[in-house]
């Protein structure tokens, strides 16, 4: 994988590319975690596919980074796709990156060809009800009342089922202070409410998540996302937020054959 970056006012922002290939697959991880979310992707897809992984902004080797939010990670992504001359993408983006994925599809919708979505939720108010987004908006506040060192092994242990997630996990949120991970999770509600859109996103969707996924309600968000819309949704056994790492190789299959159902229609 080759390492390259882009500069902003905001700062730098890092990423990797494989040989490149036909057609482009963006992997793009969620708050607090970094681009090694999708080791075990990039294995199995690089002899098909260009696979671009990146930190997002204000996190991984992304830091330190001025203003973030997803609105401006996404503009870091249409600069690397502009840097290298990519055109079209397939997007995959876990939690957080569902949802700069659909904000993305929104700005850019030439630029994506497919999304799937990784334990996220839809980008539309009428799945929130009022008490949720209550909970969400006082969330980043009350983690500052937790110590540290329980905050990041309760984080690890609940978005991973598998040993080696949990210390994947463990080890990468132990690069953030527990300031920075409730800045990034106040972000990361502030921009969900920004981009709060009723209409449906015009791109082919699937959406995942892992069967012992318990952050928030990204189950039944998910569900009602899938029946509403008539979206493909695929639920990933003995895996928990971080679904794909969890399991990756009924995840791996589950993304290839929809992505083959498109780029071969």
């Amino acid at each position: 994988m080759k390492h390259n970056t882009v500069t902003s006012n905001q700062g730098v922002t890092h990423y990797w590319i494989s040989e490149r290939k036909k057609e482009t697959i963006v992997f793009t991880h969620g708050a607090l975690m970094d681009h090694q979310l999708f080791s075990h992707q990039t294995a199995s897809f690089k002899s098909s596919y260009t696979v671009l992984l990146w930190d997002v902004p204000a996190h991984g080797r992304s830091k330190p980074y001025q203003n973030f939010n997803l609105s401006n990670s996404c503009e870091e992504l249409l600069a690397i796709l502009k840097q290298e001359k990519i055109e079209t993408i397939h997007f995959v983006g876990q939690s957080m990156g569902g949802y700069i994925g659909q904000i993305f599809a929104r700005k850019y919708p030439k630029k994506m060809k497919s999304l799937t979505v990784i334990g996220s939720s839809p980008l539309h108010p009428k799945y929130f009800s009022t008490i949720d987004n209550f909970l969400l908006a006082i969330t980043p506040f009350i983690l500052r009342w937790y110590p540290y060192h329980t905050l990041i092994k309760t984080i690890a242990n609940q978005i991973a089922q598998s040993k080696s997630g949990q210390q994947y996990a463990l080890e990468t949120l132990k690069r953030s202070t527990k300031i920075e991970i409730s800045r990034v999770m106040q972000e990361v509600y502030v921009g969900v409410k920004s981009y709060a859109h009723e209409d449906a996103l015009v791109v082919p969707i699937l959406i995942t998540f892992g069967d012992k996924d318990k952050t928030g309600k990204v189950q039944a968000y998910s569900q009602k996302w899938a029946d509403s819309e008539g979206r493909k949704l695929v639920i990933i056994p003995n895996a928990a937020h971080n679904a794909n790492m969890d399991q990756p190789d009924f995840f791996n299959t589950t993304l290839s054959t929809f992505l083959d159902e498109l780029v071969n229609d």
